[in-house]
């Protein structure tokens, strides 16, 4: 009988053992560390887009508002203009007052600001109604149809920065946010929202912009004209070729004499010709000539011998139902001289 020897069954001592174990630990624990941050980096980052994502879907939402700027006619369409706050009535249906502001007082930061929109849909869309006073306190305001948070993690205001989250392009050489009466000179609006879902931390801020031209912004025109003596006896020539307009439109040129209407009374959109033979009256004025951009005017005899002074006025209206006047109160009179 042969005898066979195993060779190699002396195996691993404990101490090797545990030394091997040991370090697989220390490899596992460097593995899972480098993956759990790895994760926490990527949780982070999707955090940070989701909310850049909704801010830049916030301002997408606005700026189609703005497109639809309501038609400037008689009433303002824009209440509120501001590095953090803007209200404006679009052109739907309801003549909706929309509302953007942001709010940085608790429980939001400036760390974390809160974007805020709210609505009011007009009850009687041929109505002109504005926004309260309780409706611009604050943000979002009391008084709203409806309000919610459209954009979280707002650092526009951060460490008392002032990164404005609403600038404003005027027409050249107007300060158009100065007053409301010079809101109609706002031809854009532009939109920076910060975002940063880690603030205190090396991670950089995010920046979504946007921009929009106010295409249904309307100012009112400027009337201006001249008179010269005709050749006709007691005629002068008017001329309103001095009017302007800046969008460019056509106007329409309404002249009147002595008895004038008063300028609270003028509306463009219905100027209520009434009566018939001469004179007709226009905006209740039994003055009125006639219309327009140039025209003959024969002074009656009871005006008054060649070389007295008699009032013309002029009312310009432009196609949004905008107008401006010269010679009529509260603009002072312009006299004419009757020629001979």
């Amino acid at each position: 009988m042969v005898a066979v020897r195993l060779a190699g069954q002396s195996g691993f001592t404990l101490v090797e053992l545990l030394v091997g174990m040991g370090l697989s630990m220390v490899l596992l624990g460097a593995t899972l560390g480098t993956f759990d941050q790895l994760y926490r980096t990527a949780h982070e980052n999707d955090a940070r887009t989701d909310t850049a994502e909704v801010a830049r879907n916030a301002l997408d939402v606005q700026a189609r508002e703005l497109r639809n700027l309501a038609k400037r006619v008689s009433s303002p369409v824009i209440d509120t203009l501001s590095s953090y706050d803007v209200i404006f009535q679009t052109s739907e249906p309801s003549r909706t007052w929309v509302r953007y502001c942001l709010d940085t007082t608790a429980p939001a930061s400036p760390d974390r600001g809160r974007l805020w929109t709210a609505e009011l849909v007009v009850a009687n869309a041929a109505a002109a109604q504005t926004v309260s006073a309780p409706m611009r306190a604050g943000c979002p305001g009391s008084g709203w149809t409806a309000s919610r948070v459209v954009a979280d993690f707002v650092t526009n205001r951060r460490a008392g920065g002032d990164r404005p989250l609403f600038t404003y392009g005027c027409t050249s050489g107007t300060t158009c946010t100065s007053q409301a009466a010079t809101y109609d000179q706002v031809v854009s609006i532009g939109m920076l929202l910060i975002v940063d879902t880690t603030p205190g931390t090396s991670t950089g801020e995010l920046r979504v912009q946007s921009g929009v031209y106010l295409r249904n912004q309307n100012q009112a025109p400027v009337a201006r004209f001249a008179t010269t003596p005709s050749s006709m006896s007691r005629t002068v020539m008017l001329n309103a070729s001095a009017s302007s307009d800046v969008e460019g439109r056509t106007l329409d040129f309404y002249w009147f004499a002595q008895l004038m209407p008063e300028a609270a009374s003028i509306d463009c959109a219905h100027p209520t010709v009434s009566g018939s033979g001469s004179p007709k009256t226009l905006w209740g004025s039994a003055g009125y000539i006639g219309d327009g951009i140039t025209r003959g005017y024969t002074f009656a005899p009871s005006d008054g011998e060649p070389g007295a002074s008699r009032n013309i006025g002029l009312v310009v209206c432009d196609p949004g139902d905008r107008h401006d006047s010269a010679g009529i109160a509260p603009q002072p009179a312009i006299a004419v001289q009757i020629p001979v």
